[in-house]
């Protein structure tokens, strides 16, 4: 057999042999390393071992459900929760892609599919998240990622962590990033769509309400403080206010 390329690693969750198969030719056609994973509770192991550059998720597993997974490799509090996920199903009612961008996937792809378009989405995701790590990179010399400090509240964008009063509140890596992006602007108004371009760094079909959704569950989370606060401006977007007594 050839060398690869080696444009990346990618684990392919699915249990349908065919479309694995499928999968697996064309992936490794256009020079990647695929890794396949046939069940939900062998992902995260093989996640770790394997270190993809991406993850290609069903929904629908033997086992588990891939919303489930997803939470998973969201919320592992190592470089796992960073892996780009795209997912891969026959779901494709509005409902389960917004739930699936809340959780934080990457892309949504409906079964039956284009093996080629399936190739260029994974280019484009590898594309924007690589090209998100090096600003990132480049960025933290301008304070970017620099915990902030704002009364009781704290966000470490390193860590992935919030606390208030020092007590930890459990949040998701996205609502983290949107909420610390708010929180290096205060007082700034930003329209959905720009919060879609900073935070996700892309555009999708409905997307501004999921900006709607994880802004519905950071107030949630963190609740009202009289230091800040997440303010609506019906018709533009979004701002966070800091009191003037902080």
């Amino acid at each position: 057999m050839t060398n690869l390329t080696k444009l990346g690693k990618v684990v392919v969750v699915d249990d349908e042999p065919n479309i694995v198969e499928v999968i697996r030719l064309y992936l490794e056609h256009a020079g990647y390393e695929p890794f396949i994973v046939y069940r939900g509770n062998e992902v995260m192991q093989m996640i770790r071992e394997q270190a993809p550059d991406i993850v290609l998720l069903d929904v629908m597993l033997p086992d588990r459900s891939g919303f489930e997974l997803c939470g998973d490799i969201r919320n592992d509090p190592g470089p796992v929760s960073q892996t780009p996920i795209i997912f891969l199903t026959a779901k494709g009612e509005s409902i389960d892609k917004l739930r699936a961008f809340n959780l934080g996937v990457d892309d949504y792809i409906v079964k039956p599919f284009d093996p080629n378009e399936l190739i260029a989405r994974i280019k484009a995701v590898l594309r924007r998240t690589q090209s998100q790590i090096a600003s990132n990179t480049v960025s933290s010399t301008k304070n970017i990622k620099t915990i902030l400090r704002i009364g009781t509240l704290m966000v470490d964008p390193e860590q992935y962590k919030v606390t208030i009063e020092g007590e930890r509140v459990d949040l998701t890596p996205k609502e983290i990033e949107l909420l610390h992006f708010l929180a290096s602007n205060p007082g700034r108004v930003y329209s959905r769509e720009d919060l879609l371009g900073y935070v996700w760094n892309f555009d999708f079909s409905g997307g501004t309400r999921t900006v709607d959704a994880h802004v519905k569950n950071l107030r949630k989370k963190l609740g009202t403080n009289p230091e800040w606060a997440i303010q609506t401006l019906w018709g533009i977007g979004y701002s966070f206010e800091v009191s003037r007594h902080v």
